[in-house]
């Protein structure tokens, strides 16, 4: 393992009567963005911009919160919310209409009308505009039975219109004169923390609430009751961007001893009268407050790790997951007709040739399979295992591959060939002339799959011959880039050998196509299920990653690099690609691909071009920038959210890493960047804004649901439950202004919403890398360090050779190898202190 760290250790209740009125309604589009104070966000429902709505001819309208049509959460305005709209009639007069919520919950869809409301008026609409207000809580508790989830909005239900006419609706809002709710006040790393390494847990809540400053906190063991350490909170950061709240810091490094421990706050004397109807239902306690639980222990991250990494496995096309190695979530192959596919335009072509694209990961929540994409997921994984393979090595996969009684077996590590069945999959997306060009991807539509390759959806095999079989430059780019690192990785590995050069030789196809003036760029591709595009700038940065990656693998392989080192210099200096080291960028994947293009090239090379060295120096700038954001200990800007921000926030300190070793050297990386590393791990664990941990199977306030088509639909089980592991999108203040007016709280678990709970296989990637980078980190024990008093010692070893054989003597240093992989080392070392602590 590379080591490149030094140590371092509801209140009011409605009234019961519908309000309907024909005055202008109260709460209007001006002020729908912005609330006083606290107060909750008023839901616009807007339609495009339009703030307006007909139905259809037949009658029927569906009114969606949020017009990416999928799930809002309507939980905070429950108690005193309600359903404001303006609507008129079309036709020539009166006529009457339903109305209602419609949620969506496991696939699970529901409905319920103010109109059956025993209370309920005649729902009119006439050729004026007429208001009506519903309240929310009566309709919800008159169906409290229904199965209806306010966690899960999916529409507005309109209904019931005579045919033939229709009905205009404006203002359509859902509001509350509530505040937001107060998010649990401690906030910790709910997958625990490891024995020797940095402990950071955080305070926070509203101002409104009063202070905190110079309480006391007791840190428990759960198993004992008794104080294991103890502290005063030093006065807290007023008005926190990311959550509107006072802010403490708990750091808590000298607890070492492992156990299960939470933090406790006695007598914190808040002012329980300011909180919102939502924290009465939930119990929340101003007075006596307690974190959930939380471990401390040795290789305290080796079955996330290898949760993190199992998620591929369950993400598998083109198998049959079985029960030995998929347990409750075995499933047949969703898709076998994936080995005989056709291209979109040959959809209709009952001549058409079809090609086999089987096997790789389901993208993200849905089906499709995206060239692109595969490419910067996979790249992560191989970063990560180059730096830090013996993470790797010790982790325990189960899947066909590292199982030696499957036929699949392979000598490898298992993230090795848990990737390879990605790139395979990949590989199969060239032409089939072989030239090294890539198609953009292959989706599903309507259950079938194709190969995307028209310019307009409505392209077909009849269409003049610059409509179809398109391949995608962008695609091809990043195809080059990733199979030409893919080289150098398997190349280490004897069974790989071969697919190890198949990665290369395919990677130079690619290279050549993509500069191959003749072929023509396809930068608009409108297939099967969407249209793909990109721009020059865009493809300027795939460009330079697959340069980098390629002059790498070539000068390792004994070939000639100059040509990929001439295109890099020459072009080292385009805006495209230095704009990785710009304040707009924030991660290698944001805006930034080109920065692997430079560490590519720089990482190892004793004598590079001056130019190169000359235009990396701005990443210390940029480096610099990005430590002047301090939210949440985060070396990332309140600006940086929207959909997929945890990987962002993942990859900006990856980034950082990676830009830090090549200006600074392996040894030393500054103490800020491993500071920011630590940081942004625990943050999307738990020490965040919503104490809640993005992984599934992470803590008592972690991912239960997510977007997927999978665990939702096709393979649902019952009760509804996904696999340990799934890493998600993260607070997207972009598509959930609804949820709160600070960036940092935008963020609901449903596996309706995909904007902010989707999994995908790029997001999954960034929390692998970060993940074995602390692993890595951390993996700081002394050898032989019992006692951890910072050296081995004769206490150590009499302490050793009581435990491991009892007798007062120590044969073989082997006795003690827990892990099994043929020598004693610090993982170890750390679980005989765990078993030595236990008795």
């Amino acid at each position: 393992m590379k080591k490149l760290f030094g140590k371092r250790l509801l209140a009011a209740a409605m009234s019961a009567v519908l309000l309907c009125n024909v005055a202008a309604l109260g709460v209007a589009a001006a002020n729908a963005q912005e609330t006083p104070g606290l107060q909750l966000q008023t839901i616009l429902v807007d339609n495009g911009g339009t703030n307006s709505w007909t139905t259809l001819s037949w009658g029927g309208a569906n009114l969606t919160p949020n017009t990416s049509w999928s799930a809002v959460s309507i939980r905070d305005y429950y108690a005193n919310g309600s359903l404001n709209f303006e609507v008129r009639s079309n036709g020539t007069g009166e006529c009457s209409f339903r109305v209602g919520l419609v949620s969506k919950r496991h696939n699970d869809v529901v409905r319920i009308c103010w109109n059956d409301l025993d209370s309920a008026p005649s729902f009119t609409a006439g050729t004026g505009w007429k208001s009506y207000s519903l309240p929310i809580k009566e309709l919800v508790d008159a169906n409290d039975d229904a199965g209806f989830s306010l966690e899960d909005l999916w529409y507005i239900y309109v209904g019931g219109v005579p045919s033939g006419t229709t009905l205009s609706f404006q203002n359509v809002t859902i509001s509350s004169t509530d505040d937001e709710r107060q998010y649990p006040f401690i906030k910790v790393n709910q997958a625990g923390y490891e024995a020797d390494a940095v402990k950071t847990a955080r305070v926070s809540y509203f101002s409104k609430f009063g202070s905190l400053d110079g309480k006391t906190y007791e840190i428990i063991n759960a198993g004992t009751g008794e104080i294991a350490l103890s502290g005063t909170l030093s006065p807290a950061q007023q008005e926190d961007v990311l959550s509107g709240e006072s802010v403490h810091v708990i750091q808590f490094d000298e607890l070492t001893t492992p156990g299960t421990y939470y933090i406790h706050i006695p007598d914190a004397g808040l002012n329980a009268a300011v909180r919102s109807p939502r924290d009465v239902e939930e119990n929340l306690d101003t007075d006596t407050i307690d974190s959930v639980h939380f471990t401390i222990q040795c290789n305290a991250y080796a079955n996330l790790l290898s949760d993190l990494s199992k998620y591929y496995y369950y993400q598998r096309q083109g198998i049959d997951l079985e029960e030995k190695y998929a347990g409750d979530f075995a499933r047949e192959n969703l898709h076998p007709d994936d080995i005989t596919v056709k291209k979109w335009s040959d959809r209709d072509n009952s001549n058409a040739e079809t090609f086999d694209i089987s096997g790789g990961w389901y993208d993200a929540g849905d089906y499709g399979k995206y060239t692109s994409t595969a490419a910067s997921a996979v790249e992560d994984l191989l970063l990560a295992y180059e730096f830090y393979p013996e993470v790797f090595s010790e982790m325990q996969l189960n899947i066909p591959e590292t199982d030696p009684g499957n036929a699949r077996y392979v000598d490898a590590p298992g993230i090795l060939s848990e990737a390879k069945w990605e790139l395979d999959m990949l590989l199969k997306l060239e032409h089939s002339d072989k030239d090294g060009s890539f198609y953009v991807a292959a989706n599903y539509k309507d259950g079938v799959i194709y190969l995307e390759d028209t310019k307009y959806s409505t392209s077909d095999y009849q269409s003049p011959s610059d409509e179809i079989d398109l391949r995608s430059h962008q695609a091809t780019a990043s195809a080059a880039a990733v199979l030409a690192h893919a080289y150098l990785v398997y190349r280490e590995i004897p069974a790989y050998a071969d697919f190890a050069q198949e990665c290369l030789d395919t990677a130079i196809r690619a290279w050549n196509w993509v500069t191959d003036s003749a072929n023509p760029k396809n930068m608009s591709i409108g297939a099967a299920n969407r249209t793909y595009t990109f721009k020059q700038e865009e493809l300027d940065r795939e460009m330079f990653w697959a340069a980098g990656s390629l002059y790498r693998a070539m000068k390792a392989s004994g070939g000639d690099a100059a040509g990929y080192e001439q295109y890099l210099v020459a072009n080292c200096e385009n805006t495209s690609n230095t704009n990785c080291f710009s304040s707009n960028s924030v991660s290698y994947n944001h805006a930034g691909r080109s920065f692997l293009g430079y560490f590519s090239y720089l990482y190892g090379n004793d004598a590079p071009d001056s130019a190169m060295t000359a235009v990396f120096a701005q990443f210390q700038t940029w480096r610099t920038k990005m430590f002047q954001y301090n939210n949440w200990g985060l070396a990332y800007p309140n600006w940086g959210y929207w959909w997929g921000s945890n990987r962002n926030v993942a990859l900006s300190t990856m980034s950082l890493l990676l830009g830090s070793i090549i200006t600074d050297g392996e040894d030393a990386v500054p103490q800020q960047v491993q500071d920011s590393m630590q940081n942004a791990f625990d943050y999307l664990l738990g020490v965040n804004p919503i104490s809640f941990s993005y992984v599934s199977g992470y803590g008592e306030n972690s991912v239960s649901n997510i977007f997927s088509a999978i665990y939702s639909k096709d393979a649902k089980l019952e009760p509804y439950r996904c696999p340990n592991g799934y890493f998600t999108e993260g607070t997207n203040p972009s598509n959930n202004r609804s949820l709160s007016k600070f960036n940092g709280k935008c963020y609901m678990d449903s596996d309706a919403e995909w904007t902010t709970n989707e999994n995908t296989i790029y997001g999954n990637s960034a929390m692998i890398f970060l993940t074995a980078a602390i692993m890595s980190k951390n993996d700081q024990t002394v050898e032989g360090d019992v006692n951890a008093d910072g050296v081995f010692d004769l206490s150590d070893l009499v302490m050793l050779q009581k435990w491991l054989l009892g007798d007062g003597t120590l044969t073989n240093w082997n006795a003690g190898d827990l892990q099994k992989d043929g020598s004693l080392n610090g993982y170890d070392l750390c679980i005989m202190r765990n078993r030595l602590a236990e008795e």
